[in-house]
């Protein structure tokens, strides 16, 4: 098992400037088209979310590098490639993030709520790096996360939920 956070989105959904808040520094990769590993982090590229055909390759990504995983969803688009129910196929902890929220109004925000609900996410957050909005909250996510690592692992596997089957 390993102890990165992953972050699965689009290309420009912000997953590099939440990994750098993850890791406590910037990068300078952006826009690659691979597997983008950091010390904490592990980013995958959009075109794997693009192609339904890759995301068994992120399934197997999380079930064998992840601690937990961010779906990201770009608020400035509709655009959304998620399969229904894909974040249910793993039982890693996951967090549903709309980014660029601050340009949403309150419909916009509701019809993101509903495409993470059926994707299957548990957890959400609307998050603006332009505002602040949501950074705390993101932050204090991550540290959850990391320390549920330290937890022995017949309690940390009953503090979370039980996977469903598609």
């Amino acid at each position: 098992m390993s102890d990165r956070f992953v972050f699965i989105g689009l290309d420009g959904s912000g997953k590099s400037t939440l990994a750098d808040m993850v890791e406590g520094c910037s990068s300078d990769h952006r826009h690659r088209e691979d597997c983008y590993y950091r010390p904490q982090t592990l980013e995958i590229p959009g075109h794997y979310v693009e192609n339904h055909w890759m995301h068994n390759v992120i399934l197997m990504l999380l079930h064998n590098q992840a601690c937990a995983f961010v779906l990201l969803l770009d608020g400035t688009t509709r655009l959304s490639y998620y399969s229904s129910g894909f974040a249910k196929a793993t039982r890693k902890p996951g967090l549903a993030v709309v980014t660029k929220c601050d340009v949403l109004d309150e419909a916009q925000r509701e019809e993101a709520r509903m495409r993470l609900a059926d994707v299957g996410c548990h957890e959400l957050l609307f998050l603006s790096t332009k505002t602040g909005e949501g950074v705390r909250e993101f932050k204090q996510w991550v540290a959850k996360q990391k320390r549920a690592l330290h937890l022995p692992m017949e309690q940390r596997e009953n503090e979370r939920r039980q996977p469903c089957t598609i």
